[in-house]
């Protein structure tokens, strides 16, 4: 038996729509074997959501298109246990196809490569912001150009720890993303990409005086925020917590806070921004997973 370990992700990071994404020190854990016939257990986070039928497993239907491109398919048990909130914005979906992805191809004894791997995963999930990181750990900016995968991976400090709250409802993807525009003003757009240059920039050279403003998106995050009660007060209260930089984590509804230090005053005035508008929540202290998805 071995064992996948793949982080939890946040992608966007304010203006780097479908191109950002960090990995957190979160994880999904697929344990395989070779085995007669196929068998699932799950357990962890969303274990009372999560579908145990083999033909709508998320980590199942990863697994098949390796399959496929090797004309093999054997026989397998899965074991299973997820750490990653489900539905909250932090790369669970993306990190149960890497799962699926990497288990299947260590069962076929590794015929494909990384690049490979990455790149059927991409095509699984739609876009690559969360999949990339969830790889390759760090932050990451993705890039599709002609249909194939490209990114380059910038490691994080390590005096800087991500604060996410992660409020007591789900927000699918596909409902967030139903109230995004098909035209975005230029004005806006160029905004928008001077801010995700900026915030690379501003990591890249250890200088987070201004990031704050450059994690400001104007296009999605705006129309996004509808579906999270509270979500300007919890940006309002991490920013007067020594926040270095908030926004929404991926599609939502979690919220996610840079920092250096304060992580405990930060927490709790994230958490308490949430319950007064009604909202349970809770609140991680992360680091980031410089090395993504590994194989124990």
């Amino acid at each position: 038996m071995v064992t996948v370990k793949v982080p939890a992700t946040s992608a966007n990071l304010g203006p780097g729509f479908d191109t950002l994404g960090i990995a957190l020190n979160l994880y999904l854990q697929v344990k395989v074997e070779l085995a007669s016939g196929q068998e699932i257990e799950f357990k962890g986070e969303g274990e009372e959501i999560i579908r145990f039928d083999l033909a709508e497993n998320l980590v199942v239907k990863a697994m098949q298109p390796v399959f496929k491109q090797a004309g093999k398919y054997p026989g397998y048990r899965l074991v299973i246990n997820n750490h990653i909130p489900v539905g909250k914005g932090l790369g669970s979906s993306a990190a149960a196809i890497v799962g699926g992805i990497y288990a299947a191809n260590l069962l076929l004894e590794e015929p494909f490569t990384r690049s490979q791997l990455m790149q059927w995963a991409v095509e699984m999930e739609g876009h690559a912001d969360n999949i990339v990181p969830a790889m390759v750990g760090g932050l990451t900016a993705a890039m599709m150009y002609q249909g194939k995968v490209y990114y380059q991976k910038v490691e994080i400090p390590s005096d800087l720890y991500m604060v996410v709250a992660v409020p007591d409802f789900d927000l699918p993807t596909s409902k967030s993303r139903s109230v995004l525009p098909d035209q975005v003003k230029l004005l806006d757009t160029v905004s928008n990409l001077q801010r995700a240059c900026y915030l690379l920039a501003s990591i890249f050279n250890r200088d987070y005086q201004h990031i704050d403003l450059a994690m400001d998106d104007m296009i999605y995050q705006p129309l996004r925020k509808q579906f999270i009660p509270g979500f300007d007060a919890v940006l309002e209260a991490a920013r007067d917590n020594k926040a270095l930089g908030v926004a929404m984590s991926g599609a939502g509804p979690a919220i996610i806070a840079f920092t250096m230090d304060n992580t405990k005053e930060l927490k709790a005035a994230m958490q308490e921004a949430f319950v007064s508008q009604g909202v349970n929540c809770r609140v991680y202290s992360l680091k980031a997973d410089q090395h993504g998805a590994t194989v124990l």
